[in-house]
């Protein structure tokens, strides 16, 4: 183990000290959000069914493409990194054992994408506030349960951040426009 990854390790052992039943069952509850990406589909559809949101739902199809490419099936094959879990012995998880790599994370990094695109184009504040502290809740949990190490989470984040924003610029570029029409 290296140093860097001792003071990680260490970071999520600080948060391990804010445990409580309570925190334990919220953090499971708030990381079970984002697994399978099941939240992310479920708000596609539902903003599909609007007129309101219906092009911020195409955009975020491609974000939701774009995250499982460059995550899932991407970065975490090429980096293929140990769960912080597996570092530590005795530790009582609170879900089961994650059967991927850990870097990044790709609950901090959907998390992050959609809450970008929401930022952005969202027309209702409160919703735009609610995904974003949704967002920062689901990365946490993440933390918390000892399932990545605050540097997946982080470029989880960054990325998603980065997937959302270029999502929306290839959905209002000329290219996708010429796409859409070709496929009319």
């Amino acid at each position: 183990m290296n140093s860097f990854t001792s003071f990680e390790l260490s970071i999520l052992n600080a948060i391990q000290k804010i445990r409580s039943p309570f925190l334990d069952e919220f953090m499971v509850a708030i990381s079970s959000l984002g697994n399978g990406a099941i939240l992310w589909i479920c708000l596609i559809i539902v903003f599909l069914s609007t007129k309101e949101y219906k092009k911020m739902a195409q955009i975020m199809i491609i974000a939701f493409i774009g995250n499982l490419i460059i995550i899932n099936l991407g970065l975490k094959n090429i980096v293929d990194r140990t769960r912080p879990y597996e570092y530590v012995k005795g530790l009582e998880l609170l879900i089961p054992k994650v059967g991927n790599a850990s870097f990044p994370s790709g609950h901090s990094s959907y998390a992050a994408t959609f809450a970008t695109i929401i930022l952005f184009m969202g027309k209702s504040k409160s919703l735009r506030i609610f995904t974003l502290v949704l967002a920062i809740l689901i990365s946490f949990s993440r933390l918390y349960l000892h399932v990545h190490f605050p540097s997946d989470v982080l470029a989880g984040i960054i990325l998603g951040i980065v997937i959302g924003i270029l999502s929306m610029k290839f959905y209002f570029s000329g290219y996708y426009k010429k796409l859409r029409l070709q496929g009319k």
